[in-house]
């Protein structure tokens, strides 16, 4: 009974220890992470199928092998002898925690395997015990994160460096700045700042392409990067300008030596596609203690000196004053009304009349700027517009000075005078606007004049800037509107000859230049007079401006040309001025054989352009 009570009981339990090593098989065999079983010594005894997915290998070819033979790439792999000596230590913390591993699969291609170790006893001898390891291929989500953290330490690194050269930007020029250590270095004077502005940047861009220029930039980073001291900090704050932060230990007289370092270093030339690139460039120099006493201060100040130093003729180093704070404060104040000038509309514009030498009659006018400044009264263009230029402002002005041209001579057409002419002086500002054409057609209609009066004059340094195909284009869309188009300032530039053949031109404007030499220049009177003889070869009109005597105007009337301005007809003189001007001057009328000679300079107010 006994017997049979003990079979009975037997029975049941070893069925179902039969049943739970059957069902622990499947589960094991089913599971989608690789499991190892290994001894003490780390010798595989048994592997599941998803562990030999995952390595390549079968267990009859793992079996009783150490997987650091085989599962750690070559370069990672331990020598043979540490392999051999390896045990598991019951006591690591090895079975405490994940590890990730790099690992080589049978066919050479290598993954991420996040690991887990489990020690368990398989019988009561401590040689009994069994080490089982779980593997899971983790290469996606280690990707992912790494991505991620490259992401991230790329965004820092883009927040404070430059994309193009590497070096560091505004923001980490800023953070170095209001370090305490480097205020503490400011203070005791030992830091200095060079700001450097690469010379004629703008035309390696236009010659030579966008790609020259970006390598030039590149070029001039490494000069920079190989001049500075290891305390100093390299910057690109934009376009062509960078930026050295130098200690000084010595004191400011090693700033001079930086600075003839960097040029130096900037004159080695570079090539760009068989082409050699030549690369100068300006520096204005700041030391703390020169009237700065924080970072930005001694940046602004070394930015007066490099003003200083292009306006000098650029490929030097200057050092920043008390007299450049004072003019760069002039600028500055400058800058400021000039602002304010075109919020308020302080524009106002003179008209200098024109004389058709042929018949002696007044036959157009040229609109002349000028600003009525609060404090400094009426200033001419020579005073404002390079700042207005640097500042963004030209196109605005320009556009102003059209819209009271076209008023004025729609005002001399009601004053009876409906057969004069109006020249207007365009930037390349706006020329570059493309919408600056269909502007003046409307602003043409709205007033009822006809196109064929009006005469837009670009200057001939217009098209030597590097601009000169936009300028082609711009000039064509002005003369299918019907407006005259005049080359101003003919005789400054290098090139003015074939300009006119380049440009579909309707006139030029002899330089005053030119004029003022006619009588002391026998050379110049021979080319005054060829040039007008080709115009009118060319059918093009010549105006003659800055005439003062009458012997320059008799020269021009034996060469024919058909047009002056100048002091000695008339100076520039608001609207109201300019029609009793008129009125006066057809009360007294003059015979067309001595019109030029009866001219004589009648004062009026404002100054010439």
């Amino acid at each position: 009974m006994t017997h049979r009570d003990t079979d009975h009981g037997t029975a049941p339990a070893l069925a179902c220890a039969d049943v739970g090593a059957a069902l622990f098989h499947r589960i094991v065999a089913g599971a989608h992470d690789g499991i190892v079983v290994q001894d003490m010594d780390a010798r595989i005894e048994w592997v599941n199928p998803a562990c030999e997915r995952l390595y390549g290998w079968t267990l009859a070819e793992m079996h009783g092998r150490k997987p650091q033979e085989f599962v750690l790439p070559p370069e990672a792999r331990p020598p043979a002898e540490d392999i051999a000596r390896f045990r598991y230590d019951p006591d690591s913390a090895l079975f405490r925690r994940y590890q990730l591993g790099r690992h080589i699969r049978r066919d050479g291609t290598t993954f991420w395997n996040q690991q887990g170790f489990a020690l368990i006893a398989s019988g009561p001898d401590p040689r009994d015990r069994k080490v089982v390891i779980t593997c899971r291929d983790v290469t996606d989500q280690v990707s992912t994160e790494m991505a991620l953290r490259q992401v991230q330490v790329d965004l820092r690194h883009a927040a404070h460096h430059d994309d193009l050269t590497g070096l560091a930007n505004r923001k980490r020029l800023a953070e170095h700045l209001d370090a305490p250590d480097i205020r503490a270095e400011i203070a005791r004077g030992r830091l200095g700042v060079l700001v450097i502005d690469i010379d004629k940047f703008k035309d390696i861009n236009d010659t030579l392409g966008h790609g020259a220029g970006d390598r030039t930039l590149a070029h001039v980073a490494h000069a920079l990067a190989r001049v500075a001291g290891p305390r100093d900090l390299a910057c690109r704050t934009g376009g062509d300008e960078f930026l050295l932060v130098c200690a000084l230990p010595d004191g400011a007289v090693a700033l001079d030596a930086r600075a003839g370092d960097v040029l130096r270093a900037l004159g080695q030339p570079l090539m760009w596609h068989d082409q050699t690139i030549r690369i100068g460039a300006s520096i204005g120099a700041c030391a703390a203690g020169d009237g700065a006493t924080t970072g930005e201060e001694m940046i602004q100040c070394a930015d007066a000196a490099l003003y200083d130093a292009k306006a000098r003729g650029r490929g030097r180093m200057i050092h920043y004053t008390a007299n450049l704070g004072r003019a760069q404060r002039a600028r500055q104040t400058l800058a400021r009304d000039l602002r304010e000038a075109v919020s308020r509309d302080q524009f106002a514009i003179h008209l200098q009349p024109q004389l058709s030498l042929a018949d002696g009659r007044i036959c157009g006018c040229e609109a002349l700027i000028r600003w009525n400044h609060p404090q400094r009264g009426l200033l001419a263009p020579a005073a404002f517009l390079d700042a207005a230029d640097g500042l963004g402002l030209l196109a605005d002005i320009d556009y102003r000075s059209m819209t009271m041209a076209l008023d004025a001579l729609r005002a001399l057409d009601e004053a009876g005078h409906p057969d004069l002419t109006m020249s207007i002086n365009v930037s390349a500002a706006i020329l570059a606007d493309v919408n600056y054409p269909g502007l003046l057609d409307w602003a043409l209609q709205s007033r009822g004049l006809n196109p064929g009066r009006i005469c837009i004059e670009v200057l001939e340094t217009t098209i030597l800037d590097g601009s000169g195909a936009d300028v082609m284009s711009a000039v064509a869309r002005l003369k299918r509107l019907g407006v005259r188009v005049a080359l101003d300032d003919f005789g400054t530039g290098y090139a003015g000859l074939s300009h006119m053949a380049s440009f579909e031109v309707d006139a030029i404007k002899l330089d005053r230049s030119m004029i003022a030499r006619l009588e002391q220049d026998p050379r110049n009177r021979v080319i005054v007079r060829a040039i007008i003889r080709l115009c009118g070869l060319l059918r093009m009109s010549v105006v003659a401006e800055g005439v003062e005597t009458e012997a320059q105007r008799a020269m021009l009337r034996r060469a024919n040309c058909p047009v002056i301005q100048g002091y000695g007809l008339a100076r520039p003189m608001p609207l109201d001025a300019l029609i009793g001007w008129l009125r006066t001057r057809a009360a007294a009328p003059v015979p067309a054989d001595t019109a030029t000679a009866a001219a004589r300079p009648v004062p009026a107010p404002g100054r010439a352009r």
